[in-house]
């Protein structure tokens, strides 16, 4: 077998490795989820100053690629990190491929001088996933639990509409401001500061990460992308009465793919809970979704076992739990 560096500018080697590993990730999962063709294209050949990506594949003695490695490192911030996902069709394992990956992984986390490896691996509920004993395998260890969960819609909007009027009591004084796709300039700022604590307030269980640093420049970097890519979301703040941007909720979903819609972050500044934000938030982006795409089937959301508040949310507006994903993590 041969490991190779895979070129995203060649066209026929960037669909050779994204089928490998679209085959990887979706094998035996109900509700799977990847980015698209076009999303990871653009995503990969345009020049971002927040995060380095390589791709890599290993082959087998035919020329055939077998399976393939994906790597991400942030430049910003957490400078020690890297994040791996090592990717083989499910008739490719158990024949070495994915070893001789980690060990391309394990070369350049030390040519990058990284020592804290990430990882995620997808469960199904109740059972067990064949990347649980191969992360172990190299010397990775669980350090946080998410849940995915689905919310199929629609979502009778009478049920949404209550829900909002039912905690608006909770939170008088603070408007609900929402926007597509840019953030309006006067919030961009405050947003940005609200953005910047996530990693450090939604709970992250085991995992060693900082603070990303966000500011108004990587906020419109992210929306020019994400334009690029064919991604439309949705944003919802809580603006309290002093002006303070409280807390945000995202909705995204991609021309690419006409099922699925991604619910991404979703934050309450500490000072802000105990108002039901939260799942106000939510309620209004899972309205102006629907008014606006009707066509869409499934929303997904990830969140940790421990975030007891958010999964309570979730629950209230009719998700529901189909796999977990695990992060493993090692220090090198």
């Amino acid at each position: 077998m041969i490991t190779e560096r895979t070129d995203p500018r060649d066209q026929a080697a960037f669909d050779e490795w994204y089928d490998v590993m679209a085959a990887g990730v979706t094998a035996g999962r109900e509700f799977p989820i990847v980015w698209t063709r076009e999303e990871m294209r653009v995503s990969i050949l345009r020049e971002s100053p927040y995060f380095a990506k390589e791709m890599w594949g290993v082959r087998d003695d035919s020329g055939a690629l077998a399976g393939i490695l994906w790597i991400q490192l942030p430049l910003q911030d957490n400078p020690s990190l890297i994040s791996l996902d090592i990717s083989v069709p499910p008739e490719r394992r158990r024949q070495g491929y994915g070893t001789a990956l980690a060990a391309v992984a394990e070369e350049r986390a030390a040519h990058h001088g990284r020592t804290v490896v990430h990882c995620a691996v997808d469960v199904p509920l109740g059972g067990e996933a064949a990347g649980q004993a191969f992360a172990r395998a190299n010397g990775l260890t669980p350090a946080n639990v998410e849940t995915h969960r689905i919310l199929e819609l629609p979502v009778e909007q009478a049920f949404l509409e209550n829900l909002a009027a039912e905690v608006a009591e909770h939170h008088r004084g603070y408007r609900l401001v929402s926007w597509q796709d840019r953030c309006p300039d006067e919030l961009v700022d405050a947003y940005a500061a609200l953005e910047s604590t996530f990693m450090t307030e939604a709970p992250q269980g085991e995992l060693e990460i900082e603070a990303e640093a966000w500011d108004a420049e990587r906020v419109r970097f992210r929306e020019d992308q994400a334009r690029a890519q064919g991604r439309s979301g949705w944003n919802t703040v809580a603006i309290a009465p002093d002006g303070t941007v409280a807390g945000s909720t995202e909705l995204h979903l991609s021309s690419h793919d006409p099922v699925n819609a991604m619910q991404s972050g979703t934050l309450v500044a500490p000072a802000h809970r105990g108002r039901r934000l939260g799942l106000a938030l939510k309620v209004r982006n899972h309205l102006e979704l629907q008014r606006s795409h009707s066509e869409r089937r499934v929303v997904h959301t990830w969140n940790a076992e421990q975030n007891t508040a958010m999964n309570a949310v979730n629950e209230r507006i009719g998700f529901r739990p189909v796999e977990t994903c695990e992060d493993w993590q090692r220090r090198i």
